[in-house]
């Protein structure tokens, strides 16, 4: 078993494959077969997520401290390390290193 795993909150939310998932366990073992490692360690609450085409899509909820490696941001509060990925909406109180802001 994943140590980090069995500390992390799942998120709210997750569409994966045209399919919502609100289980936790489900979602963390769907995070987990994805390689979405940096996710699982993350502090989040109440995210509603989508993985698309190897990408994660935050659609909404808070990303309270974590690094987030790659995705796009849609809406939400985000204040962790910002490593890379596409920012569209929200608010931002985190560290940007790089990506792209729309």
């Amino acid at each position: 078993m994943n140590l980090s795993k069995s500390f992390a909150t799942a998120p709210k939310e997750l569409k994966f494959r045209d399919k919502i998932y609100t289980n936790p366990k489900e979602i963390l073992d769907i995070l987990e077969s994805e390689q979405f490692y940096w996710l699982i360690d993350s502090v989040t609450s109440d995210a509603k997520i989508e993985i698309k085409n190897n990408t994660l899509i935050w659609h909404d909820g808070n990303y309270l401290s974590g690094n987030w490696h790659y995705g796009i941001f849609t809406k939400g509060e985000f204040y962790g390390i910002w490593e890379n990925g596409i920012w569209e909406s929200g608010q931002f109180n985190g560290t940007w290193i790089s990506g792209i802001k729309k």
